[in-house]
């Protein structure tokens, strides 16, 4: 499934933030299993760096399987509010922001 995350999060009235959303799940990829509150096997550790590759390289259009969406919805959860969580896993669902 094609995801597009190179679009702009959106603060709680709806408007867009500088921030996108590409980039933040790319970051917090990136930093997966740097917390102790938040073990990670190492097959998800080293899944969650090439998807941050993926997304960095193609600016925020990447193919995605179900074990990936499962793995960025995880990082997602331990590391976003729950505003930032809801637009990342509508955007993976394939629902507009």
């Amino acid at each position: 499934m094609k995801v597009d995350l190179n679009r702009k999060f959106k603060d709680f009235k709806g408007n867009e933030t500088a921030e996108l959303v590409s980039d933040q799940v790319a970051e917090a990829l990136y930093m997966a299993g740097s917390s102790h509150d938040f073990p990670i096997r190492k097959e998800d550790k080293f899944r969650a760096y090439r998807l941050c590759q993926k997304i960095i390289n193609n600016n925020g259009v990447i193919e995605v399987e179900s074990e990936d969406i499962s793995l960025i919805k995880d990082v997602s959860s331990v590391r976003f509010v729950s505003g930032a969580y809801g637009q990342i896993c509508d955007l993976l669902e394939g629902r507009p922001l």
